[in-house]
């Protein structure tokens, strides 16, 4: 409860803490307790909102998940507006599903005790320092987040709620023996057959063209034979990391910044406190009766930490003896320092203390002195930030001085690269699939290729393609997007019409085939016997092999089809035999876990469909702030 009346930080290391927390309500949801005010929507499920704040959190949590998956590839794909939309319509649909299981389960009678919440809050790794619970790391991350024990409790019921029905729908499928088998011995079946080959190039010299035939295909397949529009442009690019390698930090500037900032560098004194809570909301005389008992009994030499226990309404300080751990002067509510941070000796109580959120009796049991950490150990840190912020400054300056100069001669781009160190590049011609990598970009594509812009042939604005990395362009050429006509690509289709009427007689060829082996009738062909072949094997063509397992077992007939290679030739496959794998013990565990798995799966995606189809969802958030 106490964390109510904290102010939240923006460190960083509470913010890692918070992140390796593997379970979703940590990452959705809190916005609507934070303000009285009405939440904007973005969906509404049943009647249920879920607010704009719940959205913004689980999508920022699966751009992080996606970074770290994805690495340097992720900022990529990010640039793409296509992949932020169907980012943005999953992370949706995602909480839509979540809405509605937890709506099923509370309605199917479901809870969770508070004893259960308390001991999964206690199994979290991110609150467990050397194996064991930390009320401290678990008070601090709360409180730089904004939230209370009471809030983050709440939470984590409807999470586990919600877990509960779905590991119950998940544990309820199962797999038996004879299926398992049943899959082995089809997994490991081995096959026998033969297969005969016929060659594309043998057909070839049999195909006759025709002026016809060649215009015919070309203008059937004109959309192969388009060249996109394309640009020739000049450019400069300006980067931040290039700034970075020219620039070296005096050691006097590095002493300077020390002494300047250090109070960055010093801890402050830290005291550590017990406190005993009485909620109350303003003007409740029976808690301020209470809190007032429990002074008296405090004075009359009983124990703080078993009135803690007893009587705190801190759900976990009180656990610990209504221990807060060490803190910091403004960490804590102005009224609740006030009092705390005038005691002076360890052991020394205050009276009766009232806040917004009820009455505390504070206890002061330990204080250590504030330090300051030596120049040497930080000099590493203070020389990246010297570094950061003077590329900073020099990057952002150098950006304006390009762009003006561009703006006031705005035809070329000749004087930015006469009056700084940079370099005017020309491009060769490009399409927006070919482009070099430095322009490469969404918004500078979308620059070049702008009709205006290229008519005018001036300097662009300053376009930024990254953090640390700018381009200014402007197109010196033009050429719309055309047709190759016949003559240029004829040798190109005059190919590709041979190939296909090959490919037509081969197939006839294959038929014919297939046709004789069928009817029980000898061939000519040469037939190349597959013995016991398993889907596995690599001796024979892929497709090959994938023909003979895809027939059905020969009955009274003759099981035979044709297929075409991956060169372009075709096979004729007869199978002629089956015969079922071998079932193991090892591989039935394995396949055991997979069918659960898989039937698992299924069951959910059912389960959620048919809560989707008695469902009342609307849709509310604005589309234009939703692709954004």
């Amino acid at each position: 409860m106490l964390e109510r009346i904290r102010e939240g930080s923006q460190s960083i290391t509470v913010k890692v803490i918070l992140v390796l927390i593997a379970l979703t309500f940590a990452l959705a949801g809190i916005g609507g307790y934070i303000s009285n005010t009405p939440e904007p929507t973005v969906a509404i499920v049943n009647g249920e909102n879920i607010t704009r704040a719940e959205f913004d959190r689980a999508l920022d949590n699966e751009r992080t998940r996606q970074q770290q998956q994805f690495g340097d590839f992720y900022d990529q794909l990010a640039a793409d507006p296509a992949f932020n939309r169907r980012l943005r319509s999953q992370v949706l649909n995602d909480l839509v599903n979540q809405k509605l299981t937890e709506q099923y389960a509370f309605n199917q009678g479901l809870r969770v005790s508070d004893e259960q919440v308390k001991n999964a809050i206690r199994d979290i790794p991110s609150f467990r320092v050397a194996g064991q619970f930390d009320n401290e790391t678990y008070q601090y991350s709360l409180r730089n987040l904004g939230y209370t024990p009471q809030m983050f409790a709440e939470l984590m019921r409807r999470d586990m709620t919600r877990s509960q029905l779905l590991q119950t729908l998940v544990n309820s499928e199962f797999v038996l023996d004879s299926e398992v088998h049943a899959v082995q011995k089809l997994v490991n079946q081995s096959r026998s057959g033969r297969y005969a080959r016929l060659a594309l190039a043998d057909y070839q010299d049999n195909v006759e063209l025709t002026e016809a035939d060649i215009e015919q295909w070309y203008q059937q397949n004109l959309n192969q034979f388009v060249v996109p529009e394309q640009v020739k442009a000049e450019f400069v690019v300006i980067d931040a990391g290039t700034i970075a390698e020219d620039l070296v930090i005096e050691e006097q500037t590095i002493q300077e910044w020390y002494e300047g900032n250090l109070s960055r560098y010093e801890t402050s004194s830290q005291y550590r406190f017990s406190h005993i809570l009485i909620e109350a909301e303003d003007g409740n005389e029976q808690a301020r009766a209470t809190a007032e008992q429990v002074l008296a009994e405090l004075k009359a030499g009983a124990d703080f930490a078993e009135l803690a226990a007893q009587y705190s309404d801190d759900l976990f300080s009180a656990e610990q003896g209504g221990d807060l751990d060490w803190l910091e002067q403004g960490t804590m509510d102005p009224d609740f320092e006030e009092a705390a941070f005038a005691l002076e000796e360890a052991g020394d109580i205050t009276g009766v203390v009232e806040t917004s959120f009820g009455f505390h009796i504070i206890k002061l049991t330990d204080k250590r002195p504030g330090s300051v950490t030596p120049l040497e150990e930080v000099r590493d840190e203070i020389v990246a930030d010297i570094r950061d912020r003077r590329v900073k400054q020099a990057y952002y300056e150098l950006q304006q001085r390009v762009a003006e100069m561009a703006f006031e001669i705005p035809d070329t781009l000749q004087p930015v690269a006469e009056e700084t160190d940079l370099r005017v590049r020309s491009s060769d011609w490009f399409s927006r699939e070919t482009a070099p990598s430095a322009l490469n970009h969404p918004a500078v594509l979308e620059q070049v290729f702008n009709r205006d812009f290229i008519a005018e042939a001036l300097n662009s604005d300053l376009i930024e393609t990254s953090d640390t990395e700018s381009v200014i362009v402007r197109v010196t050429d033009y050429q719309p997007q055309t047709t190759r006509p016949l003559d240029e690509v004829r040798t190109t289709v005059t190919d590709a019409v041979r190939t296909e009427k090959a490919q037509q007689l081969a197939q006839q060829a294959a038929d014919d085939l297939v046709s004789q082996l069928r009817a029980g009738e000898s061939v000519a062909a040469e037939m190349v016997v597959l013995n016991d072949v398993t889907r596995q094997a690599t001796e024979h063509p892929r497709a090959i092999i994938q023909a003979l397992f895809n027939q059905a077992a020969p009955g009274a007939g003759v099981a035979v089809t044709s297929t075409t290679l991956s060169n372009g030739d075709l096979a004729v496959v007869e199978l002629t035999g089956v015969e079922a794998g071998e079932v193991t013990s090892d591989l039935a565990e394995q396949l055991t876990e997979q069918l659960s798995n898989s039937t698992a799966q299924e069951l959910y995606a059912a389960f959620i469909t048919a809560l989707r189809a008695d469902a009342e969802i609307e849709i509310t958030i604005d589309q234009d702030v939703a692709q954004q």
